[in-house]
């Protein structure tokens, strides 16, 4: 079976980004690689701690799923 062997981002949401954004930064330490329009009223914003690593992609969270019935 194949092994991972690196992790180049991985997707959090979160209900608000700029207040992730300076968690992350501001907290952790971590430094924001993008911050960019991203459809109609989105945007893609992307931390990563130092040093390098897997970036964080601070997504929005997606539409809760209707329950069947």
């Amino acid at each position: 079976m194949p092994k991972i062997t690196r992790l180049g981002r991985v997707m959090v949401p979160v209900a608000g980004q700029d207040e992730a954004i300076r968690f992350y930064t501001t907290t952790l330490g971590f430094s924001l690689v993008a911050d960019v329009p991203f459809g109609g009223n989105s945007r893609w914003a992307e931390v990563a701690p130092p040093g390098g690593g897997a970036s964080l992609a601070l997504v929005p969270p997606r539409a809760a799923a209707s329950p069947a019935g």
